[in-house]
């Protein structure tokens, strides 16, 4: 059974697919996703295994494998 970060990391990747179109190497605010404490600890939690990228500490990108696990 999935933890609360990681059904949060789920929904943040989920809306960062929907917003890109699911296109590869997309960016976008993390703001423009989601902006809670919540999604900031989901975030890190994707990053730690291997679904996000984040640059600069506010824009997010799906890895392959992000976008595989969402698809």
């Amino acid at each position: 059974m999935p933890t609360d970060a990681e059904k949060i990391a789920l929904q943040v990747m989920r809306a960062l697919f929907n917003a890109t179109g699911g296109r590869p190497q997309q960016w976008r605010a993390l703001a423009e996703i989601s902006d809670t404490a919540e999604a900031h600890e989901a975030v890190q939690l994707a990053v730690d295994r291997g679904w996000l990228l984040v640059e600069g500490g506010h824009s997010i990108c799906l890895t392959d494998t992000g976008r595989r696990l969402i698809a």
